[in-house]
């Protein structure tokens, strides 16, 4: 009997016991589904996450004070404008910009939003990739000049003035000192951006000069600095370099530390491993489970077809040939609900990444290696009712009733 026979034995056994087939193979069908949804919803999370780090700058790197030192740091260890001159000169240094936000609410027309303000200088577009639609962006002279200027995103201005056109417009912003005026010079593109939008609570970035905003609030340092570097597989050394150099202009020693995004990428990746794997595991043992019910339908069906296996013993059936009939049966029954489980994981993982705004990633690897898991269970559970179907005596089965 070759293998397109037994094929189609198994699909009329299959299809002749239509409900007890669909039973047998719910447990593949839910394990299966559980992994590709878990593996698209994952695959999604990790993209999702590295496009928002590519956006933020994947060679942009954060210098800032070892908070866990905190007792002893004095004010003359915060960063000034001595230290971004020192740095900008140090070797692989394309911009810098020194870290400085502070929160408050803009309002014009009646209108008003939360904003967290981002202290600019003329290196900030190019280390924060703003992408700017209309105006221009803050300049050496905003700082200089501590010029009540401010850039904005579309968004906002949609918000507070319901157009885009808004350059020379003028905004309000409160703070304790009361309310100051900023004149709008321009308006940078709206990107939806998973990692400030979590770092931010929601809430609009804008970018005012520097000077401006430490004279707002009374303020003299800084307590950080924004780097990009030119070639991200410097990172490392400039880092080092970087902090030698800071501890060297201020005589003080394990004040400051580096972050950079290829470090949060590599911990995201490992966390969302984990997880992924941990659910994954979850999801087997419906595999297992599935495994075990394969393994029961088919000695099942070999307690009713032991007459049928007793004639085509008698009448030549080599043992082989029964033992491939039933592992054809047992792996059509797990193929068919691997394949089903296949396409109801695609549509729950477009239903629950539709729900947490992700994008649902299916990857063809992950599709045939679950078909091949799939196929796999039938045949390792099938393989000891098969075996029983194949050691019975014909004169025996023939008897049976």
């Amino acid at each position: 009997m070759n293998i397109i026979e037994n094929i189609r034995l198994a699909l009329s056994s299959i299809w002749a016991n239509k409900m007890r087939s669909f039973l047998t193979m719910l447990g593949i069908i839910i394990g299966i589904a559980a992994v590709v949804a878990i593996s698209a919803i994952g695959n999604g999370g990790r993209y999702q996450i590295q496009k928002s780090m590519e956006q933020f700058g994947t060679n942009r790197l954060m210098i800032y004070m070892n908070w866990s030192n905190q007792s002893e740091i004095t004010s003359r260890d915060f960063f000034n404008d001595r230290d971004i001159e020192a740095l900008r000169k140090l070797d692989g240094i394309e911009a810098i910009t020194p870290i400085l936000e502070g929160s408050s609410t803009l309002s014009t027309r009646g209108n008003k939003i939360n904003v967290i303000l981002i202290g600019a200088n003329e290196d900030s577009q190019i280390v924060t990739n703003v992408k700017l639609l209309k105006g221009r962006f803050i300049s050496e002279d905003d700082v200089s000049r501590k010029n009540q200027n401010i850039v904005i995103s579309e968004r906002e201005a949609r918000e507070l003035f319901g157009t885009t056109n808004v350059i020379g417009e003028e905004v309000t912003m409160n703070t304790s000192r009361g309310p100051i005026g900023l004149k709008i010079i321009g308006v940078s593109e709206h990107e939806e951006n998973m990692l400030s939008g979590t770092m931010n609570n929601g809430r609009a970035q804008i970018y005012v000069p520097i000077s401006t905003i430490m004279r707002i609030f009374n303020l003299k340092d800084y307590y950080g600095v924004n780097i990009k570097v030119e070639d991200k597989d410097n990172m490392d050394h400039v880092s080092t370099q970087a902090i030698k150099l800071l501890e060297r202009l201020h005589n003080n020693k394990e004040k400051y530390t580096a972050f950079n995004m290829e470090q949060m990428l590599e911990t995201v990746n490992k966390v969302l491993s984990t997880v992924t794997t941990v659910l994954g595991a979850i999801a087997a043992i419906a595999l297992l489970v599935g495994g075990i019910g394969i393994m029961n339908i088919m000695l099942v069906a070999v307690t009713e077809r032991i007459r049928e296996i007793g004639i085509k013993k008698a009448i030549g059936a080599k043992r082989s040939t029964i033992l491939l009939q039933f592992l054809t049966e047992s792996a059509i029954i797990s193929l068919l609900g691997g394949v089903i489980g296949i396409i109801i994981g695609y549509l729950l993982s477009f239903i629950i990444s539709s729900l947490l705004n992700l994008p649902p990633l299916i990857r063809s690897k992950e599709v045939l290696v679950a078909s091949a898991v799939a196929v796999g269970i039938g045949i390792v559970f099938g393989v000891y009712p098969a075996s029983r179907a194949s050691k019975l005596d014909p004169i025996e089965a023939l008897r049976y009733e």
